[in-house]
């Protein structure tokens, strides 16, 4: 039942990342905090769902790989906070858009975190085979 919880934590997570990613071009007060909380139920689904059960699907002599997979996916889950933190910066600083200087520094984690999401998605399932 937890699996199941945490897993529909991690999707409906994913789905606000990237609805409120896509709404961020129009500059909209409550953008960053609807892709906050994306971020957070995607981390606190992925964290909680464990290791354990991926693991002991691998054969011994690929544990290594997976390990190191599961920990670069753990990393990108850090960079999406990061991410979502970063998207505050135009809003704390209370400035028009012409005057900032870095609109989008929220972009250069985020697209770090779908580049090893990618990785990890297409690596993962090839070692359980």
């Amino acid at each position: 039942m937890k699996q199941k919880l945490a897993g529909y934590m991690e999707m409906g997570g994913e789905i606000l990342v990237a609805v409120f990613a896509a709404l961020w071009i129009t500059h909209m007060d409550f953008v960053p905090y609807g892709f906050a909380v994306g971020c957070v139920l995607f981390s606190v689904g992925r964290l909680a769902q464990g290791e354990e059960k991926i693991l002991a699907e691998t054969r011994h002599e690929k544990q290594l790989n997976m390990r190191r997979l599961l920990r670069q996916r753990n990393i990108g889950t850090i960079i999406l906070l990061l991410s979502a933190a970063l998207m505050f910066v135009r809003h704390t600083q209370h400035l028009t858009q012409d005057v900032y200087l870095f609109p989008s520094t929220w972009l250069v984690p985020f697209v770090c975190f779908v580049v090893i999401e990618v990785y990890t998605a297409f690596r993962i399932p090839h070692l359980l085979k």
